[in-house]
C-alpha cells in the first residue's frame, strides 16, 4: 500500500495556465511532475475505497462535514425498530420519550454571571411608606426585584487618552505638568488588556493578526507582535500556577488524554537537517484532563513528544503509594505509555463505534445492529450518571454486561461463520474491537471507569481550532506560552470560573502568586482575593 500522497494545491489561475499548456502540448518538467502527483492521489484514493479504509460516507463527511455521529444522523431516512436478526435494539419509543433539551428560550438573569449589577431604588417611595394608590396600606420590600438587562458593545481593547495640562514659567522656563487622576496607574497596558490578548488567541482561537485588524478598524490599533508580548507576560505571571497544576494533575485518579498534530516553524526548519527514517520529524500537542479531588485539571503539552511520552513525563511526577490511575485514551499506537507504570489502561468505546459508523453504506444491516446495541449501553450510562461509583458499576454489570457479551459473540460469529471477510472494512472494524475488548469494557469491571474519551476529544478541539486559525507557532517558546495559557484558561472554564477575571487577578498579584500558587488556583483565588480586602469591605 502506497503512502498517502502530498496535497496538491492549485488556485484557479494556476489551473487555467496548466490546462492551457496541456492543450498546446507545452508542458514543463514541473507540469509533468504535478500531473503524476495528481494521478498518484487518484490511485491512492481508489485503493482506500476498495479496501474499505475510506467509505463514500466518510469521504462525503470529510468534504462536506456532518453535524455529529449521533444515531439520528446515521439513520436519517431509514426505518427505526428491531433488526432482522431479532436482537434487542433501540426502539422508536426510546427516541420519542427523550426529554426536551434545555437551552431554548430566554436566558435568566442569573446566567449573566459576568454582568455588573446596579440596584435602582425607587426615587419617591421606600419600605414603610403609605401606599400612594389606596392610601391605607403600607409598602414592604418582600417583592421580587424587577430585572432589566442592557447590552453595550466595546472594542476588545479600549484606550483612553489623558491630556495632562502643562504650564511653563515665563521667566525661568520651568514646566509644571498636571498629574494623572488618582485612580489611573501610570502604566501603558492595564492587566485587563493583557488578559484579552491571551484569551482571544489561546482561549477562543482568534489569531493575534486578526485581533490587530479588528482593533485597527475600531481606531485602537494593537499590533500582533505587541499582542503576543502581552500574552507572554500573562503566561509568565501564571507559570507558577501552571507548574502546580501539572504536579496536581499527575496525582489524578482518572486521566483522559489525546493528541493532535501542530506546526512549530523552528522545528520544521530543523527537520531539513534530520533523517526522517531515523529521527522524529512530527510535532504534537497532547491534551490531558486529570480528575483529582473532585476537580478537573486541563493540561497541554506541545513539542516532538507524542501522547504516550507526555503521559510518562506526567506520571513521573506522581507521588509513590497512590492507587494506580485509570488512563483513558483511544486505540492509537501513540497513546499507550512508553514506559512501564502501574496504571490501568482504558480505551474509548466511541472510537470503536466510529469504525462501524464509517461503513454504514456498505453494511447497513450489520452496522445498524452494532449502533443499536451500543445505543442501549450509552443509554444505561446516562441513567447511571448520578449514581455512586459502586452502584453505577453494578448497574452496568446488570444491564450493559449482557449487551456487550451479545455484541462480542456477534463479532466472533461474523468472522467464524464467514459472514464478514477479515480484510473487509467490516472485518477490520470487528478486529479493532476484539483486539481492544479488555480495555473497551473496563467500565464493567472497575468503579468509575468511563465508557469513552469524549471529554478529551472536546478539549483537543480547542487545539484544532487554534491550529486552524493561527496555523503555527514560530518557536518552541511560543508553543510553551500556548500550553501555559490554554491550561490556565481551560482549567478555569472547567471550574466554572471567569477566565478573564482570573487571568487579570493573577497579574495584579504577581508576587503573591509566585510565592504561594496554591492560594491562586482557579478554585481558590476568589477566597484569596476576599482575604486581601480591608475589614470594612469584607462586611466584618
Amino acid at each position: 500500500m502506497e503512502k498517502a500522497p502530498e496535497t496538491v494545491q492549485l488556485n484557479e489561475e494556476q489551473f487555467g495556465a496548466l490546462r492551457e499548456r496541456l492543450e498546446k502540448n507545452q508542458l514543463t518538467a514541473e507540469d509533468r511532475r504535478l500531473i503524476v502527483q495528481i494521478f498518484q492521489a487518484m490511485r491512492w484514493l481508489t485503493q482506500q475505497l476498495e479496501l474499505g479504509r475510506l467509505s463514500m460516507h466518510r469521504l462525503k463527511r470529510l468534504i462536506f462535514g456532518e453535524k455529529t455521529e449521533s444515531r439520528e444522523n446515521i439513520f436519517k431516512g431509514t426505518e427505526k425498530g428491531p433488526n432482522k436478526s431479532g436482537s434487542k435494539c433501540w426502539t422508536e419509543s426510546s427516541d420519542e420519550n427523550k426529554p426536551k433539551k434545555p437551552g431554548h428560550g430566554r436566558r435568566g438573569a442569573d446566567e449573566y454571571t459576568g454582568a455588573e449589577k446596579i440596584f435602582c431604588p425607587h426615587p419617591n417611595l421606600k419600605a414603610g411608606s403609605p401606599c400612594p394608590d389606596c392610601g391605607k396600606g403600607y409598602l414592604h420590600a418582600a417583592v421580587e426585584k424587577g430585572i432589566f438587562i442592557r447590552f453595550v458593545g466595546n472594542p476588545p481593547i479600549s484606550a483612553t487618552i489623558y491630556e495632562t495640562e502643562k504650564l511653563r514659567c515665563g521667566l525661568c522656563g520651568k514646566v509644571f505638568e498636571a498629574p494623572l487622576p488618582s485612580d489611573v496607574k501610570a502604566e501603558r497596558w492595564d492587566e485587563s488588556a493583557k488578559s484579552v490578548c491571551a484569551l482571544s488567541r489561546y482561549g477562543y482561537g482568534v489569531p493575534h493578526y486578526r485581533l490587530e485588524k479588528w482593533q485597527a478598524d475600531l481606531g485602537v490599533p494593537v499590533s500582533d507582535s505587541v499582542a503576543f508580548s502581552l500574552s507572554n507576560d500573562v503566561a509568565d505571571c501564571g507559570f507558577a500556577v501552571y507548574r502546580l497544576l501539572v504536579q496536581m494533575g499527575a496525582q489524578g485518579s482518572l486521566i483522559h488524554y489525546d493528541d493532535t498534530g501542530i506546526k512549530i516553524l523552528d522545528l520544521i526548519q530543523e527537520n531539513k537537517t534530520r533523517d526522517p527514517t531515523k529521527e522524529r520529524v512530527g510535532m504534537f500537542t497532547t491534551a490531558v484532563i486529570s480528575e483529582t479531588s473532585g476537580k478537573e485539571i486541563a493540561l497541554f503539552f506541545s513539542g516532538r513528544n507524542h501522547a504516550g511520552e507526555n503521559i510518562v513525563k506526567l506520571l513521573e511526577k506522581r507521588v509513590a503509594g497512590l492507587d494506580p490511575p485509570l488512563l483513558m485514551s483511544d486505540g492509537s499506537s501513540r497513546n499507550p505509555p512508553t514506559k512501564e507504570f502501574e496504571a490501568i489502561l482504558l480505551n474509548c468505546l466511541t472510537h470503536g463505534r466510529r469504525h462501524f459508523v464509517d461503513l454504514m453504506e456498505s453494511f447497513p444491516q450489520e452496522i445498524k445492529y452494532v449502533i443499536d446495541t451500543l445505543a442501549l449501553v450509552y443509554h444505561n450510562d446516562a441513567l447511571s450518571k448520578n449514581m455512586g461509583a459502586e452502584q453505577r458499576l453494578r448497574f452496568h454489570q446488570k444491564n450493559s454486561g449482557p449487551l456487550m457479551d451479545e455484541l462480542k459473540a456477534w463479532c466472533r460469529s461474523q468472522i467464524e461463520n464467514k459472514k464478514a471477510e477479515p480484510n473487509s472494512g467490516l472485518g477490520k472494524a470487528i478486529k479493532y474491537m476484539e483486539k481492544r475488548w479488555e480495555k473497551l469494557t473496563q467500565f464493567l469491571k472497575i468503579p468509575g471507569a468511563p465508557l469513552s474519551n469524549d471529554i478529551a476529544e472536546r478539549l483537543i478541539k480547542r487545539c484544532v481550532l487554534h491550529r486552524k486559525n493561527s496555523l503555527f507557532f514560530w518557536t518552541e517558546h511560543g508553543a510553551a506560552v500556548g500550553d501555559i495559557l490554554m491550561s490556565l484558561i481551560h482549567t478555569t472554564v472547567r471550574t466554572k470560573e471567569n477566565p478573564f477575571h482570573y487571568l487579570t487577578a493573577l497579574q495584579r498579584h504577581r508576587s503573591e502568586v509566585k510565592q504561594n500558587p496554591q492560594a491562586w488556583l482557579p478554585w481558590t483565588y476568589r477566597a484569596t482575593l476576599k482575604s486581601l480586602l480591608p475589614s470594612h469591605e469584607k462586611g466584618i
